[in-house]
């Protein structure tokens, strides 16, 4: 057991109980004062080496599975959410590395018993946020006030969820509900309320969103409150990044890339393209068609790779040089491109898109096989946690973990 990475973890959680208490100034006459719930439970033997941050709610260290041994990494278990600490944003030492948001829902539901209301909060989904390297969990919001129950007591499970480039704010969905969260004031903007496919792209200074509500697409300026609906030719998608005043989008078969200010179309490939031999059946045939549908996709945070996943192949694409890297899916062969969902700066590092079990692998220069991997629970209670999504992507220098340490 790694005691000292663990104390190291923890003291980074700014939410640990009795680190602040005032030095006696007379050693030989002062009373020691009583022991907080949280010291009192980490003063007993537990077979698990649990370490309480508060007194319902504790971590587990676990060595990670890879090529690195020996490396621990924190397990969560949170009994109760509302003690857990939120993200925020005044706290510089949570954004020293790239991080992801994602759904959990830290308790599971019960349709055959009654359940207490807090047994009910438990386990509506939420929003948390955690380092890339596996530390530093927090809950980024609940919802309560805009994501009405149903009548079994539960809510609508969140579908998608993306963050601004200045961290501030968080568009999220699900089902019906089409949100804006702003972490720093802590209240919601209902965008839209229709059943349907939601896609958003925040703009890169932040200042604007467009989302996709009753079969249309709007733009939302941030400072002014105002909504727009775009153009029937106007086009992005639920993967996609503005950057450098291009917007990137990751379409069915590969890449289009639009400039911002004009929306004047610069360039698009993928694959199939029309040198390749494939192609006249990809256009005519309807089922050939369907092979290399991208169903999953990702981009990079400067929209320099994309990557995406059909049922047949895989798709590695690099946007400035307009080369596309095909695999086709073999369960009998090593995959050079699997677990690609969250893709890095630069394309260093990838991870898959579960929140519960984080895989994570470092690429090697030419980004074809995995130079490093890690493979861990970081998720310990609760029932699931997945859709992870990258945001903070520059910080470190996009490296998802620490490479000095």
């Amino acid at each position: 057991m790694n005691l000292k990475y663990l104390w190291t973890a923890l003291a980074a959680l700014i939410f640990l109980n009795g680190c602040n208490q005032d030095e006696p100034s007379t050693l030989s006459t002062a009373v020691e004062p009583p022991k907080t719930d949280v010291e009192l439970l980490n003063k007993q033997e537990w077979d698990d080496n649990r370490v309480y941050v508060t007194k319902d709610n504790y971590i587990l260290m676990k060595e990670a599975n890879g090529t690195i041994p020996g490396i621990m990494k924190p397990c969560f278990v949170v009994n109760s959410a509302k003690e857990w600490p939120r993200e925020d944003l005044s706290n510089a030492d949570s954004y020293d590395l790239p991080r992801v948001d994602f759904r959990w829902n830290n308790g599971k539901h019960d349709a055959y018993s009654v359940m207490t209301e807090k047994q009910i909060y438990e386990a509506r989904d939420k929003i948390w946020s955690i380092k890339t390297d596996g530390t530093d969990l927090r809950l980024v919001t609940d919802f309560l006030d805009v994501v009405p129950m149903n009548k079994q007591n539960e809510a609508v499970p969140i579908r998608m969820m993306r963050r601004s480039p200045n961290n501030r704010y968080l568009a999220w969905s699900d089902s019906v509900n089409k949100v804006i969260f702003d972490l720093k004031t802590q209240e919601s903007i209902v965008l839209g309320s229709d059943l349907g496919h939601s896609q958003f792209l925040w703009a890169e200074d932040s200042s604007y969103l467009y989302f996709e509500d009753r079969a249309k697409y709007w733009k939302y300026e941030i400072t002014i409150g105002k909504t727009t609906q775009m153009d029937d030719d106007f086009h992005f998608s639920e993967v996609g990044v503005i950057y450098d005043g291009k917007r990137y989008v990751v379409s069915d078969f590969g890449v289009v890339i639009y400039d911002e200010l004009t929306d004047e179309r610069l360039l698009s490939f993928g694959y199939p393209s029309k040198g390749d031999e494939i192609y006249s059946q990809f256009v005519k045939d309807y089922n050939v068609r369907k092979d290399f549908h991208m169903k999953t996709r990702s981009i990079s945070p400067d929209g320099k790779y994309a990557w995406g996943e059909s049922s047949k192949y895989r798709f590695f694409m690099n946007t400035e040089t307009q080369d596309v890297k095909l695999e086709k899916k073999d369960p009998k062969k090593k995959s050079q491109y699997r677990f690609f969902d969250v893709l890095g700066l630069k394309a260093d590092y990838v991870r898959s898109a579960s929140a519960g079990s984080a895989r994570q692998y470092k690429l090697t220069r030419d980004k074809k096989l995995f130079s490093q991997t890690q493979h861990w629970g970081q998720i310990c209670s609760g029932h699931s946690a997945t859709l992870s999504w990258l945001y903070n992507g520059f910080a470190n220098n996009g490296a998802f973990v620490k490479e000095d340490k």
